[in-house]
């Protein structure tokens, strides 16, 4: 199944939430929609999982979503039964189809196999960790063979050091029952780490729809480019000293983006210096604007004279 979102607008009291959203999800795919708290992403989950109709719009489905294969979406705080078993919450949705008791084991061992969750299988959710309760509510949702998998910030509820961890299990997950997946975050490492498509969702509008590598290193705004991370603007007159070619008017340019070197008489000079554990961070001044470099080059000291060399992705 593959489903295309086409000009949903949704408005509450006098205000736009969701303005012309169009995106396509293809029958495989794990799509993430980022973007920061209360700009509209659980409001547009709803919309496609029929919890709320649009004012104008449509989601249309290539093949039409049924009891057997419905649109699933997993909330962020779960909403396991806390009188239930690990084993009964995820053997709810198949106990409501009234399949019989051999088959619902059956099928509710092979989630608690693959979930690692076997040994859970008699706790109740309020001896869970966040993580395990999480794949607890995936498990209920796979076991029921959703046509659609909707996720509303899947990462919430996590520790720093799980949330790597998680996106990959959730992107094996997606791939091995190939499912149409949408994700709702505004965990942005994570995202980039499991999602083929990203899109962008800023002032109430999808301000951009591509892979991840595009979305980051060819943001399509300043205001995009900044809300994925730092991002230096280099004007056209300083293009000769970073070895630009090329006419537009500014690049933009992630830290990465930027290599130094020690220069006597360079054009800049660095202000700061920070370890930032994976890289160090070091500010520079040129032309009284301060440009951030990652580098993994420790012998750079603050005052000393560089310069700086654009590298693009």
């Amino acid at each position: 199944m593959d489903l295309k979102l086409s000009h949903i607008d949704k408005r509450f009291r006098n205000r736009n939430v969701l303005n012309d959203i169009s995106f396509d999800v293809g029958p495989e795919e794990l799509v993430s929609i980022v973007g920061p708290s209360g700009v509209g992403k659980t409001t547009l989950l709803k919309i496609i999982a029929r919890l709320d109709k649009p004012d104008r719009g449509e989601v249309v489905f290539s093949s039409p979503p049924t009891r057997a294969n419905p649109v699933i979406i997993v909330f962020q705080d779960y909403v396991l039964f806390p009188s239930m078993t690990v084993r009964d919450n995820i053997g709810f949705g198949l106990k409501a189809r009234h399949l019989g008791k051999s088959q619902i084991q059956k099928q509710v061992d092979q989630m608690l196999v693959y979930f690692q969750l076997m040994e859970q299988g008699e706790q109740y959710p309020a001896q869970l960790s966040a993580g395990q309760s999480q794949r607890v509510a995936i498990a209920r949702a796979m076991v029921v063979n959703p046509g659609v998998l909707l996720l509303d910030e899947p990462f919430a509820n996590l520790d720093r050091n799980l949330k790597m961890e998680t996106a990959g299990f959730i992107r094996k997950t997606q791939q091995e029952f190939g499912i149409p997946t949408i994700s709702v975050t505004h965990d942005l490492e994570e995202a980039f780490a499991m999602s083929d498509k990203i899109g962008v969702l800023l002032d109430s509008r999808l301000q951009q729809f591509d892979t991840p590598k595009q979305v980051y290193s060819n943001s399509a705004s300043l205001e995009v480019a900044k809300f994925l991370g730092p991002v230096n603007i280099i004007p056209e007159h300083l293009f000769p000293l970073f070895q630009i070619r090329g006419n537009p008017d500014r690049i933009l340019a992630r830290p990465e983006n930027l290599t130094m070197a020690s220069a006597r008489e360079g054009s800049g000079r660095i202000l700061e210096k920070s370890f930032a554990g994976h890289y160090i961070v070091y500010s520079v001044d040129i032309e009284n604007r301060t440009y951030i470099v990652y580098s993994h080059d420790d012998r750079f000291w603050t005052g000393q004279s560089v310069t700086l060399k654009f590298k693009p992705f």
